[in-house]
């Protein structure tokens, strides 16, 4: 069930995500692609019911060629719209410093899950906090380059 407090800070990181968004393409990713400690990736995908194309700034661990990233929803207790899109349609877009590429999105799975929560909370330790806050388990998801 979402609250107020989910729906006020839903629109605040929708803005704030548009304005990082331009800011780290405007700089050719000089300025904003390092964020609360972590790496910053752009994450494009397509909406599940409007179709619209969507960029997600999001923090991002590497593990081998692919990107993981957490679907934490910045501590809202509900899955972010980036991942249900991914959910219907796996195929995306990843942008760091200015290199882009076409990736396949999916969970991470279990047997890697804890070795790359921790990597995730060695670089941005906020991911713990918040899975304290939220019911739900906070999904990783792989975002592995197309074709491969």
């Amino acid at each position: 069930m979402s609250t107020a407090g989910d729906r006020l800070l839903t629109r605040i990181q929708r803005r704030t995500a548009r304005v990082h968004t331009a800011l780290v393409r405007r700089s050719g990713g000089r300025f904003g692609s390092r964020f609360r400690g972590g790496d910053v990736v752009l994450l494009t995908h397509h909406g599940r019911t409007s179709g619209r194309t969507f960029t997600t700034p999001l923090l991002h661990v590497r593990d081998g060629g692919d990107l993981v990233v957490a679907a934490s929803n910045g501590g809202v207790d509900a899955e972010p719209q980036w991942w249900l899109n991914l959910q219907a349609d796996p195929n995306g877009e990843v942008e760091v410093r200015g290199r882009r590429w076409p990736v396949v999105a999916g969970p991470v799975e279990e047997a890697d899950r804890d070795r790359l929560w921790q990597a995730l909370m060695a670089r941005t330790p906020t991911y713990d906090a918040y899975q304290a806050k939220v019911q739900r388990r906070i999904a990783l998801v792989r975002l592995s380059p197309a074709g491969e």
